[in-house]
């Protein structure tokens, strides 16, 4: 009798053992590669499982074509063999489901109309990048931003780049591509969440550019109050919309020592809106003459929020113009804007706001990168009038470059990302 005990006992360790070797066999926490075929065009993507303190599964992926780094995935499953997760994008969940055979696992993406097989394969474990990051927060009046703190290794007073958001990016993880080349030479980065106070579930924004200026200037002041930050040498870097904003803040404030704009808008917002509809008919086959009839309306519309005028006529108007086949394709108003949408929505509120005059008031070294095929913003026009608006305001340091056949993204454009790392570092000590 006596033995029975011992013996049970025996028998429940080693079949833990056995368990818990087949349980760590079926982990999958590690690093899995593998390529997407996307519209036949091989894709790269880089799947990083870790599991957390808590012991729940986590997941990131990195696209390095689509310079796309450690954005996290959500509703990740593995129930072996089968493996589950999204991601989430501005305007749709893209999900992936597949089936785990050993260190490969296959299956497809599905996200709107694309449909891709994708498979992964293992290759170790997760790398540390070699920079610390830290959370952060920092203030902007009522409003309380968070963000991320991409730390150079080294006690020394670090330089470091502020990345302002685009009007599609507002997650801190969209930049963390460009915030990771910068903390690999030295430069402290950080990225952080746009402010959620002004969009509702309609997707219309009510922030003022001015205000998002406001928010960088929020993060200067953080960053001058750390004793691993040289506060002589806080800059910023901003994409699209971020840089409209970036000369905003610039202007403003003797913090910032450099502005770095990528595909920022040297014209109104008016200017922006009809280049972008016109090249997005033009994309979609329409004539000349309709693109010419959708330009001339928007105009109109622009006109009555400049200067007011008869609503019921413009409403009619616009009743007609929604009747043109080329309607639905472009950014013009089904119904004529209401007084309280002219003061909130950032598209009327931010009309004329012309980036030209803050460009004026800056006197720091200035990098403005362009795309020559940027279907989003007007660069021959953006580039006269910001080089023009700098010349005006004394600035001696001033680089533009227009990359030949890129686009909004600046890509394809092989230097492009070395071209600006290495104009900062020369304007920066590491």
């Amino acid at each position: 009798m006596p033995k029975a005990p011992w013996l049970l006992a025996l028998m429940f360790a080693l079949s833990s053992c056995l368990l818990d070797s087949h349980g760590r066999s079926e982990r999958l926490d590690g690093r899995w590669e593998g390529v997407a075929d996307l519209a036949s065009t091989p894709t790269k993507a880089i799947v990083d499982f870790v599991r957390g303190a808590d012991g729940v599964l986590g997941a990131s992926i990195s696209v390095p074509d689509e310079r796309l780094l450690s954005k996290p995935l959500v509703n990740v499953h593995y129930r072996s063999p089968r493996v589950h997760f999204e991601l989430r994008t501005s305007d749709r969940a893209i999900a992936f489901d597949g089936t785990r055979k050993g260190n490969i696992i296959t299956g497809s993406v599905r996200g709107g109309d694309t449909e891709a097989s994708l498979r992964l394969e293992r290759v170790g474990e997760v790398p540390r990048a070699p920079y610390t990051q830290e959370e952060v927060r920092f203030p902007n009046g009522g409003v309380s931003l968070s963000g991320t703190l991409l730390l150079p290794p080294g006690q020394a007073h670090h330089p470091a780049v502020i990345l302002i958001h685009g009007s599609s990016t507002p997650n801190r993880n969209d930049f963390r591509f460009y915030g990771d080349l910068f903390a690999r030479r030295g430069i402290a980065a950080l990225i952080y969440d746009k402010r959620n106070e002004g969009s509702d579930r309609d997707g219309i924004s009510r922030v003022d550019l001015r205000d998002l200026a406001g928010d960088a200037l929020g993060a200067v002041e953080m960053l001058k109050g750390r004793a691993d930050i040289n506060p002589r040498q806080i800059g910023l870097w901003g994409h699209s919309q971020g840089g409209w904003v970036a000369p905003i803040a610039a202007a403003q404030s003797k913090d910032v020592a450099f502005v770095i704009s990528f595909s920022g808008p040297g014209v109104t917002f008016a200017e922006v809106n009809k280049y972008a509809d016109a090249t997005r008919l033009r994309r979609h086959g329409f004539s000349d003459a309709e693109i010419g009839e959708e330009t001339q309306a928007l105009e109109k519309v622009d006109q009555y929020v400049r200067s007011g005028g008869d609503k019921r006529l413009l409403q009619a108007f616009l009743d007609t113009a929604w009747s043109a086949r080329w309607a639905s394709q472009s950014t013009l108003p089904r119904r004529v804007p209401s007084e309280a949408e002219i003061q909130s929505w950032l598209r009327w509120r931010d009309l004329d706001l012309d980036p030209a005059r803050f460009w004026e008031q800056v006197g720091v070294p200035v990098l403005a990168l362009f795309g020559e095929l940027d279907d989003v913003v007007p660069v021959q026009a953006s580039v006269a009038k910001i080089e023009s608006a700098l010349r005006r305001g004394g600035n001696k340091d001033v680089t533009v470059k227009v990359y030949p056949k890129a686009s909004h993204t600046i890509q394809p454009a092989p230097d492009f990302l070395s071209d600006m790392v290495d104009w900062l570092l020369q304007r920066v000590t590491v």
